[in-house]
């Protein structure tokens, strides 16, 4: 009768651990990113009865001291994503966590992404911590570096940083050092008729255009006039070739002239018009390769001279000046800056933290965990050139739901209440017996 009174006390103390843990997970059914958190119960110890146990008995001879509360275990399946009318509100899909820096300076993680910027333009979250990432070192003072890095370095977990989203940002003018044409000089013979009523053969006339940048930040026309040379001897196609730089106004900067040569297959076999003067720095104009016997597509990467319907196109470099337009983040996590010349440059990466052990993590408050012995330390998925190979995504717009199965956890919480009723009931009929005991030997 008094082990039955510990007994009782014992499922007591431990359901109503349980009942906490219960109704803390279906207070925070609404709670974005958090993780249901599962009560762990254990016997406490055991007594046998017989003091000689028999290796063929069948029955039990151990009489059980009820059992106590043993910690609890954290349930990290993913929530739901629902969406977001704010840009910077982001959900992975998949593992990992975001990383926040408290104001102890402490790195804690979480699944929570309702992120947003602050007066001081940085990235945080709802209680003002600083959301942690990869800087792409793109940004000098109120600029993009001349040659901005197109990815973001990737590096060991432990080293980031604060991510600042400024204001304003302008993108400098890069100045075009090349341009290559692609497409077809029409090779046909065109003629018409003279003053004297004969038939004679006229000059085709093709032209290739594109704007171009200088070093000054201006923007400038380049234009290529071909002109068939006529009468045409033998098999091969000539054609004068003027190229001509003007301003934005029109006004002529430069112009240079040359001579290409095709062969009777239409394969550019001679080309001497290479460059121009773009405002004080050499423009290289690429009219493709010349045709090489046995090397494949040279002659033809380029300009050709024969009659297709493949369309021109012309690859260059360099870039307008632009002003700032907007940010986005991409599925990669990296935040980027969109110009109103149509760049986009990427301003830092989110960082994306994984652990050897998540159910080691501590947890700090109902959606932040910070690492311990049993967890590990974070790290990132790399590969072994050393790039970013992580398998989760950033979904930008959207945020995770609880992962608190409301009508599980409702359930659960009934029986947890029964099975403390029954251990306080059972305190009480234990009472009644010894009392009915002493009244017996009265």
């Amino acid at each position: 009768m008094i082990t039955s009174l510990y007994n009782g006390i014992a499922g007591m103390k431990a359901h109503q651990n349980g009942i906490d843990l219960i109704s803390d997970n279906i207070s925070n059914v609404n709670t974005t990113g958090y993780r249901a958190t599962t009560p762990l119960f254990s016997t406490i110890f055991s007594q046998q009865l017989n003091s000689v146990e028999l290796a063929d008995d069948p029955t039990a001879n151990d009489l059980g001291y009820g059992s106590v509360f043993n910690g609890s275990e954290t349930n990290f399946n993913n929530g739901s994503l629902i969406d977001s009318d704010n840009q910077y509100d982001l959900a992975i899909q998949g593992s990992g966590f975001f990383g926040v820096k408290d104001t102890n300076g402490e790195i804690l993680y979480t699944r929570d992404g309702s992120f947003s910027r602050d007066a001081k333009g940085m990235l945080v979250n709802s209680n003002g911590d600083y959301v942690m990432g990869i800087s792409a070192y793109n940004i000098q003072g109120d600029r993009i570096i001349n040659n901005p890095h197109t990815t973001i370095k990737s590096q060991k977990a432990g080293n980031e940083t604060p991510i600042h989203i400024p204001d304003s940002l302008t993108y400098p003018a890069k100045p075009s050092t090349f341009v290559k044409f692609a497409g077809s000089l029409d090779p046909s013979i065109k003629t018409k008729i003279d003053k004297n009523g004969k038939r004679v053969q006229i000059p085709n006339l093709e032209i290739f255009q594109t704007e171009v940048q200088d070093n000054k930040g201006n923007t400038n026309k380049l234009a290529i006039t071909f002109t068939k040379q006529v009468p045409q001897i033998g098999d091969s196609t000539t054609w004068d070739a003027k190229a001509e730089l003007r301003d934005e106004n029109g006004d002529l900067i430069s112009t240079k002239e040359g001579t290409v040569k095709f062969n009777g297959f239409g394969a550019l076999i001679y080309n001497n018009l290479t460059s121009i003067d773009n405002n004080g720095a050499p423009l290289r104009i690429d009219l493709g390769t010349t045709y090489k016997r046995g090397v494949a597509q040279t002659g033809y990467d380029g300009l050709r001279s024969i009659q297709d319907a493949q369309e021109r196109s012309v690859q260059k470099d360099g870039a307008k000046s632009g002003e700032l337009e907007q940010y986005f983040i991409n599925e990669k996590g990296e935040l980027l800056a969109s110009f109103s010349n149509g760049v986009s440059v990427p301003i830092a990466k989110i960082a994306l933290y994984h652990f050897r052990n998540e159910s080691g993590l501590e947890k700090v408050g109902s959606n932040h965990f910070k690492a311990s012995a049993n967890s590990g330390q974070p790290t990132f998925f790399i590969d072994k050139k050393g790039n970013f190979v992580d398998p989760s995504t950033i979904q930008s717009s959207k945020l995770e739901t609880s992962n608190v199965d409301l009508t599980t956890a409702l359930t659960e919480l009934i029986a947890m209440q029964k099975a403390f009723d029954a251990s306080s009931k059972s305190i009480t009929t234990s009472d009644q017996l010894i009392q009915n005991a002493i009244n017996m030997k009265r």
